[in-house]
């Protein structure tokens, strides 16, 4: 009996945005983590990916990352959200500026992800 291969998190963790041991998309150091919101349709009922549901369940994983990273004093975190067409990070950005944590976020190049993630800044 084989057991079916999750490629995104494969791919995740060979990227170092996953954590093995937990089996989550998260990697955590003392300064700050990086949380990766990518989805999959594996993640949905029925295995079809329905574009605002998506968007839903990323900012649900979002706002329990802020909370996580508030609650453990991280300085900041890296949102992993990628390119596409912007709509998720627009999105992301809308509710960092709303954020009564934040201190300040910006989005700027990293070597590992581009323009596809967002640095966030606590109080």
């Amino acid at each position: 009996m084989s057991k079916k291969i999750d490629t995104n998190l494969l791919r995740s963790y060979m990227m170092g945005a996953a954590d093995p041991v937990r089996g989550s998309k998260t990697n955590s150091s003392m300064f700050g983590e990086e949380i990766d919101l990518h989805v999959d349709s594996t993640q949905f009922r029925g295995g079809k990916k329905d574009n605002k549901y998506a968007i839903e369940y990323q900012l649900e994983a979002l706002d329990a990352a802020l909370d996580n990273a508030v609650m453990k004093g991280k300085v900041e975190i890296r949102i992993i959200h990628g390119l596409g067409k912007g709509k998720l990070k627009e999105e992301i950005h809308k509710v960092l500026s709303k954020h009564p944590q934040v201190k300040s976020f910006e989005n700027t190049y990293h070597a590992r992800y581009g323009m596809g993630s967002t640095i966030v800044y606590f109080k």
